[in-house]
Order: structure tokens, then C-alpha cells, then sequence
């Protein structure tokens, strides 16, 4: 299939790194418009625009999906076929349909009483919902899609790079599948990178210096570096299924407006195609598994 919109670069850096940053995936303009709505949803709950006396969450989680047009308009023909060039062509479920974008995790000022550092507590990925398998068509991707300006030390979400590889060989272990709650824990623990990275480091250790400002390779060649996702209204992490993420602290003083997407599959991925027509997230699988 040939790319209208990412370049052979991008497609080979999500492979690598899980992740690619679709800037301009939507039209700014759109992305302020959809602020503004969520604006005026925390209005209703006594948080107002204007005045910062009522910021008094760090974090206010709206707990709802919006399918009105100031969202549905955001899922331009350009991110359609970004998503596709990932998952493959006619593999995902959605495309086409009246989605809804939510929840949403506004993130005024997250740990701005703290200095900036790395959380040793809420890594994950995603998918509480449904039952986990290397080949699980449930989530097909995390989408990222920013709604407001996210500076460095602004609230973006941190995203393991690298780590997807890690759960793909975890969960090619259990062919039966496993319930995200147990997969956690127990793929954190055996992966000494990421046992560190969520349950703590040494004293003294500067997580900072060792999870950002540096990459680590494990034993297997995996490169493993914790990245900020900064954006502009209207770009778009594509993040695998598999990577870990995390929120982050805000010290910027503006508030950070993102949703997470999933993209689901209509059916299992293959990694035993007859005639090798393999999307990049199942060539990401095959070569974490062939380590």
C-alpha cells in the first residue's frame, strides 16, 4: 500500500519506537472549537475559563464520549488514512463511522507542587476491557489526539518508547490470553528497565538523567527511553497497542486537553499472512518476537 500520508521514516519509527506524532492531523482551528465545548462542560461543574481561582483539581477527569460535530469533524480524511497505513487498508473497524472522542483527563497543574521528575506509579497500557493476546483486535491502537499547546513539562503524556516490544513477547507467552490487570504487574516485574522505571529507583538515582535524557538497550537490542508527548491543537500521537504511558506532571500553568481513541480491528492480527501483506503494527509484533 502506498503512503498518501506518513513517510517510510515514520512508518520505521513507530516499528522501532512505537510511536509516531502526526503533526496537523486535524486542523487547528477544529481542535480550539472542540476546547472550547469541553470549556463550557467544565463550566457545568463550576470550573471556569477565566478564572483560576476554581482550578482547584490538578487533574478533572470528564468521564464522557462526545459524538457532537465539533468532535466528529476532527477525524479528517488525513488521520483516517494515517491510521489505516498503520493497521492496514480496510482492517480497521471504524473508519467511516460516527465515533465518539473521550474520556478526557484535563490536566490543569498534576503534580506542580513537586519538582519535574519521572512517576514511578501510573504506567500501563491500555485495554481493561477485553481479555489480552499478542494478536487481540479489541484495541488496534492508542490514539493520542491534543485539543491545546502542550509544552515540555506541560501534562503531556509520557510514553515508554520501545516498551511495545517487551509486551509483545509477554503476551506471545500467554496464548491463552490475559486480563490487563494481571498482565501489568507481572510484565513490569520481568523487564529489569521497566521493574525500575514503575516501581522505583535506587536512592539517589536522577530518574530524569536515566529514563529521558538517555536511551537504554536491554539484552535483546530492545532501545527503551521514556519521551514526552508535546503538541500543538490539532496533532496526534499513533502509539501502539502495547506501549506503556503514563500521565504526567503540568508545571506549565495552562491547562492540557487530550482524549485517548482506540482504533479497532475487524478481526485478529495475523503474523502468518500466506501472502506477507503485513501492516506495521503486525511487522512491529513479528520482529519483537523473532528476538
Amino acid at each position: 500500500m502506498a503512503n498518501r500520508v506518513l513517510t517510510d521514516e515514520q512508518i520505521a519509527h513507530f516499528i522501532d519506537q512505537g510511536y509516531v506524532k502526526l503533526e496537523g492531523a486535524f486542523p487547528r482551528e477544529k481542535a480550539l472549537a472542540a476546547q472550547d465545548f469541553l470549556w463550557e462542560r467544565l463550566a457545568e461543574r463550576g470550573v471556569g475559563r477565566e478564572d483560576r481561582a476554581t482550578w482547584t483539581e490538578p487533574m478533572v477527569h470528564l468521564r464522557e464520549v462526545y459524538d457532537d460535530d465539533v468532535f466528529t469533524s476532527c477525524m479528517t480524511e488525513r488521520l483516517e488514512d494515517a491510521i489505516e497505513e498503520i493497521v492496514g487498508r480496510d482492517r480497521w473497524a471504524d473508519r467511516g463511522k460516527k465515533i465518539g472522542w473521550g474520556w478526557w483527563p484535563v490536566n490543569f497543574a498534576l503534580g506542580a507542587d513537586k519538582p519535574w521528575d519521572v512517576p514511578t506509579g501510573g504506567w500501563h497500557w491500555d485495554g481493561i476491557q477485553f481479555r489480552h493476546r499478542v494478536t487481540a483486535p479489541d484495541q488496534g491502537l492508542l490514539l493520542l489526539p491534543h485539543l491545546s499547546s502542550v509544552a515540555p513539562q506541560g501534562g503531556g503524556t509520557l510514553v515508554a518508547a520501545g516498551s511495545h516490544k517487551i509486551v509483545a513477547r509477554f503476551l506471545a507467552a500467554h496464548p491463552d490470553g490475559i486480563e490487563l490487570n494481571d498482565a501489568l504487574p507481572a510484565c513490569s516485574r520481568a523487564h529489569p528497565w521497566l521493574a525500575e522505571l514503575t516501581q522505583g529507583s535506587a536512592d539517589g538515582v536522577d530518574r530524569v538523567a536515566k529514563f529521558m535524557d538517555a536511551a537504554t538497550t536491554d539484552e535483546l537490542g530492545t532501545e527503551l527511553r521514556v519521551v514526552e508527548t508535546t503538541s500543538e491543537p490539532g496533532d496526534v500521537w499513533i502509539c501502539h497497542p502495547f506501549l506503556y504511558h503514563a500521565a504526567s506532571q503540568n508545571h506549565s500553568g495552562t491547562p492540557r486537553f487530550m482524549c485517548n481513541r482506540t482504533t479497532p480491528l475487524k478481526s485478529p492480527m495475523a503474523l502468518d499472512r500466506p501472502d506477507g501483506d503485513y501492516s506495521p503494527v503486525e511487522i512491529s509484533i513479528r520482529e519483537a518476537l523473532a528476538v
